[in-house]
């Protein structure tokens, strides 16, 4: 009689903190170019939201030569934002991909901001984490993942792990969730997959950088190379 094979699930397990220092190793050298840019849309709420926005369905370099247009076009406010012509908005972001429908929102979310929030997001910083989530999901065209980058980037992303394309195909590979799972059960069981305890708090971004970096480039869509990724030993599916 054959013995069944059965499919293992991960997702009761963590990384082993042994890998840390291999993802340092293996993946720093993708790090993005264009952190200087990254980091600065990061600490303003509003920055934050139009570049992930322009971070839709395009590439990192894309992203930034985006975000370089619009700034060297307009000062990146809502006041500024909603009174400028659209196209003027669309030319300046055309390199991002997109760049009529991104245009379109870029509007959209300065209008919503001004009329709500008298263009000031720095409420943000003080109101409880589930409570902005709350909020910032009501902007027109704000899904999961803008509402979490703007998150993480006030709490960490321990608090707020984005999930995006890369992190939810490798979450499905390591069987941490199945294939129809959704974006906050993806968000729960890879949060768990993080030896957290072993990741000091100003590394979380760091560490997550990097992990996305595995995923992007070597949990690849098309042409996974499983026989040189860190977390092989612990991939697999059949036993």
């Amino acid at each position: 009689m054959r013995k069944k094979t059965r499919t293992m699930s991960c997702s009761d397990r963590k990384m082993p903190a042994v890998l840390l220092p291999l993802l340092e190793k293996n993946y720093a050298r993708y790090w993005w170019r264009a952190e200087d840019e990254y980091r600065e849309a990061m600490k303003d709420p509003f920055r934050n939201i139009i570049f992930t926005l322009l971070s839709q369905n395009t590439s990192s370099e894309n992203t930034r030569r985006a975000y370089l247009g619009l700034k060297s076009n307009f000062e990146i406010n809502p006041g500024v934002l909603v009174d400028a012509d659209e196209n003027a908005i669309s030319r300046a972001i055309r390199p991002g991909g997109l760049h009529r429908i991104k245009a379109k929102r870029i509007k959209q979310i300065s209008s919503y901001v001004l009329e709500n929030f008298d263009g000031d997001l720095s409420w943000v910083f003080g109101m409880p984490r589930e409570e902005v989530r709350q909020e910032i999901l009501k902007i027109p065209g704000i899904g999961d993942k803008t509402a979490d980058v703007l998150l993480s980037s006030i709490h960490g992303q321990k608090a707020a792990l984005v999930i995006d394309t890369h992190m939810a195909r490798i979450a499905k590979r390591l069987v941490l969730v199945d294939e129809k799972a959704d974006y906050e059960e993806i968000q729960q069981k890879l949060n768990g997959f993080f030896p957290w305890d072993r990741i000091p708090r100003e590394m979380e971004e760091r560490v997550v950088g990097l992990f996305w970096l595995l995923a992007k480039h070597t949990c690849s869509a098309r042409k996974p190379c499983c026989d040189e990724c860190i977390l092989n030993e612990i991939c697999k599916k059949i036993i």
